[in-house]
């Protein structure tokens, strides 16, 4: 489900790539997604517009629907704004992945949330919960069992998927699970599993101030 018309509208939306987007800095995004958590009852499916996203929305309709659901925020680096600049787009000044909106999103929620991760590698998605239950050990994060029964309330949940198949399953088996906020990651938590550190805001953004937590 969509996020709410009002929080549409304050996330100051613009399209790209045919898809609207919300054109924000670091904080006032943070502050968004915070609050689309808070609407306990009214979920919102989060993904991110990149090279890969958008290429694939472009040449498939029942994708490009699927993202026309979400709450999309501008992603990609370099091959993202020359495919942008090929097609006469403008980007966003401030773009997002995955691997630098999720770490900040976990620090930026100063109470506790549950939070739950879901995929089709078990291995992977217990070394993501080690992960981020080290960054962020305030919140309760928990792996979420797609073979088993989900009677559990989650405020917040992140999909791991490596393929867009792999998202259409998990995203089908969640359709029922309560929560406010589900993240789409794709493949981008990887770099927390493979003892390499995220790509660092400069790669992934246009030069912005770094999110304040304050």
């Amino acid at each position: 489900m969509n996020a709410s018309g009002d929080f549409l509208a304050s996330a100051s939306p613009r399209t790209l790539f045919g898809q609207r987007v919300c054109d924000l800095g670091w904080n006032a995004a943070l502050s968004l997604v915070e609050s689309l958590i808070a609407l306990r009852g009214n979920r919102t499916t989060l993904g991110f517009l990149d090279e890969r996203t958008a290429f694939r929305q472009m040449v498939d309709p029942a994708y490009r629907g699927q993202l026309g659901r979400r709450l999309l925020l501008p992603g990609g680096g370099r091959a993202f704004s020359i495919f942008a600049k090929a097609r006469h787009e403008k980007p966003t000044p401030v773009l997002f992945s995955a691997g630098t909106f999720v770490p900040a999103l976990l620090s930026f929620l100063e109470r506790g949330h549950r939070i739950g991760i879901a995929g089709e590698d078990t291995g992977r998605i217990e070394a993501l919960r080690e992960h981020f239950a080290r960054h962020a050990p305030w919140h309760d994060v928990a792996v979420i069992a797609l073979d088993q029964d989900i009677s559990r309330r989650f405020d917040l949940i992140l999909v791991d998927a490596a393929s867009l198949a792999q998202e259409r399953r998990i995203e089908r088996r969640l359709a029922s699970v309560r929560t406010g906020l589900v993240v789409m990651t794709g493949s981008g938590l990887s770099a927390f599993i493979q003892g390499k550190p995220a790509r660092s805001v400069r790669n992934s953004t246009a030069p912005s101030p770094k999110p304040s937590f304050a």
